[in-house]
């Protein structure tokens, strides 16, 4: 109980040290004259323009990691909950968009635009592409990511190129909680 307590602790401040400390993107305005009709568009649109970690969800939602954030977050449609805090980094809002089975954390960059930020799965209602959900277990948080990471009080934490990783085990070594944050 104490573990999943510090687990869970531990995951909401990196969330805020991961928000607050992030480094500002590069910039990679779009022509947004076409707007993309679903998220994946939205997505494979910024992935011609951003070097940013992508994330892929199994049904099918796509998310470029440090991409321009407002065409995606319209292509999700209403989420359940939103909310927003003054950025400690830019002027303007951090905001975090609650879906089913996830969070969307867009900061803004240097010249005020949202970006995503970091994609933090909440429960099983939904998973990585490959699979990868909370309850899984160690050995496919491995196969999903490789076996270079840092373990600390059962938090793994994989450096990607253009993202960091933190996938928060339980006692018994399943995943409770897995975030996603761009570089």
């Amino acid at each position: 109980m104490k573990k999943t307590i510090f687990a869970l602790l531990l995951g909401a401040a990196l969330c805020v040290m991961t928000s607050c400390g992030a480094a500002d993107p590069t910039d990679t305005s779009a022509d947004t004259a076409n707007t993309p009709d679903t998220a994946a568009e939205t997505a494979a649109d910024a992935v011609e323009t951003s070097d940013g970690y992508i994330v892929e969800l199994d049904d099918g939602t796509t998310f470029v990691m440090g991409a321009l954030a407002d065409d995606t977050v319209a292509a999700l449609g209403e989420p359940q909950s939103m909310t927003e805090a003054p950025s400690c980094v830019h002027e303007g809002m951090d905001k975090l968009y609650t879906f089913g089975g996830y969070t969307l954390t867009t900061s803004p960059d240097a010249e005020g635009k949202a970006r995503i930020q970091e994609i933090s799965l909440t429960s099983d209602a939904v998973s990585l592409a490959d699979g990868l959900s909370i309850g899984s277990d160690k050995a496919a948080v491995e196969a999903s990511f490789g076996t270079d990471y840092t373990d600390s009080f059962g938090v793994l934490t994989f450096t990607l190129e253009g993202a960091q990783v933190s996938v928060v085990l339980d006692a018994d070594d399943c995943v409770s909680g897995l975030t996603i944050t761009a570089k």
